[in-house]
């Protein structure tokens, strides 16, 4: 994608109005075009992966939430060193002597701001990406979507959070600690293929029951992971179970797995003849 034709100064400050300037005053645009530049690198290199890259020209709406994925995303990385001015249009660069920065906290405000829009828009993109041939397979896709709960919306639907920066952080580290207490459940070898479903948009009804299943256990493990110290819900746990054990022929990945042959093992039984009793 040619950035400097598809990201032009109107452009920009349509999807960062905090940083509008008059038509003739560029000094905000020009100094971010390397960061544009940078931005769409690094959304590359850790989201669309280089083997889709292409289709983000082909797809309009790869397009249409690029552009100003970048545009955010290049503001935020640059905005805290190019002395930023609140003015009567929005923040502008200091020009002379006798204005001062904006203070520390208006900026880390537009910051916040900004990054919560970034989130939502990287969720969106996550969406359309799925639905591209090849990219659920991607080590990009592995990284964006590690866990069932990886939706920014999740945290406000499910877990009844408000969403920040900083929530979203400890939330997402909460969901790998929660995931690999799933997996000890419904098996490795199922949460793999779940999570590979998910990132290829291929899941099937009877996989949708226990995602959601595994999602409120993930939602309860976050919203009360501080008043009971990290401890999981058994009965939930259980439930999940449960829906494995009950309707076998739906989950033939668990069936197969280590832990299903592990939970249905035979137990030894005694005989008469035998030396030595064994007591299980």
């Amino acid at each position: 994608m040619d950035l400097k034709t598809e990201i032009t100064k109107t452009v920009f400050e349509t999807y960062v109005p905090a940083a509008k300037m008059p038509d003739r005053n560029t000094s905000v645009f020009d100094r971010l075009e390397a960061s544009f530049q940078t931005a769409y690198f690094m959304m590359v290199r850790t989201i669309v992966s280089p083997e889709c890259e292409a289709a983000i020209d082909s797809n309009a709406n790869l397009k249409r939430l690029v552009i100003p994925l970048v545009c955010i995303d290049g503001f935020i990385r640059t905005c805290r060193t190019l002395d930023l001015v609140l003015t009567a249009t929005g923040f502008g660069i200091v020009s002379t002597e006798s204005t001062a920065p904006a203070s520390k906290s208006r900026v880390d405000a537009l910051i916040e701001e900004l990054s919560l829009q970034e989130l939502d828009l990287i969720d969106e993109l996550i969406q359309e990406l799925i639905k591209i041939d090849g990219w659920g397979l991607t080590d990009q896709a592995k990284g964006r979507v590690p866990t069932f709960l990886y939706r920014p919306q999740q945290l406000k639907s499910l877990c009844g959070i408000v969403l920040t920066t900083q929530t979203w952080q400890f939330a997402m580290g909460c969901a790998v600690t929660a995931s690999a207490l799933l997996s000890n459940e419904i098996s490795e070898e199922y949460m793999d293929e779940l999570l590979e479903k998910l990132r290829t948009g291929g899941t099937n009804n009877a996989d949708n029951i226990v995602i959601d299943k595994c999602l409120r256990f993930m939602a309860d493990f976050i919203s009360n992971y501080e008043q009971t110290k990290g401890c999981p819900n058994e009965v939930m746990l259980r439930q999940i179970v449960h829906q494995l054990e009950s309707y076998r022929d739906s989950y033939p990945t668990y069936c197969n797995s280590r832990l299903y042959a592990k939970r249905h093992a035979e137990r030894y039984q005694n005989k008469k003849e035998d030396p030595t009793f064994f007591f299980m």
